[in-house]
């Protein structure tokens, strides 16, 4: 439980702090943020059935997002959707449009696999 614990946290001061720089509007760095956040909290739900996708860091993204296909399909298109954002932000510093997608779709995201894992990351 101590790896649960460890990454739910970690997902809460990412997504805080994904908030944090959309209010400030830092956009290049909303969708990484956003990324991390959601990448956290899958994390810390799968640790649950001890499960650990960042031990291999070459396929962990790919091995998230196969998991959230298979087990929380209803939010895999907004898991695409922060995808995209993090590329168009970090290498385009696009508006606040593309950022505000980013953290909407992200908090969709966090809010299932929480509601899922019966974790809560706000």
């Amino acid at each position: 439980m101590g790896d649960t614990v460890h990454h739910a946290r970690l997902a809460k001061e990412k997504r805080e702090a994904a908030l944090d720089e959309f209010s400030k509007g830092r956009y290049t760095v909303v969708g990484d943020l956003a990324l991390k956040a959601v990448e956290q909290a899958i994390e810390a739900v799968v640790a649950k059935s001890g499960m650990h996708f960042h031990l291999n860091p070459r396929t962990a993204h790919a091995e998230r997002v196969k998991w959230v296909k298979k087990n929380l399909s209803e939010v895999a298109a907004d898991l695409d959707l922060i995808w995209g954002a993090y590329g168009d932000l970090g290498c385009n510093g696009l508006d606040g449009k593309r950022a505000r997608e980013a953290v909407e779709a992200m908090e969709r995201v966090v809010d299932g696999i929480g509601k899922w894992g019966h974790i809560r990351f706000r």
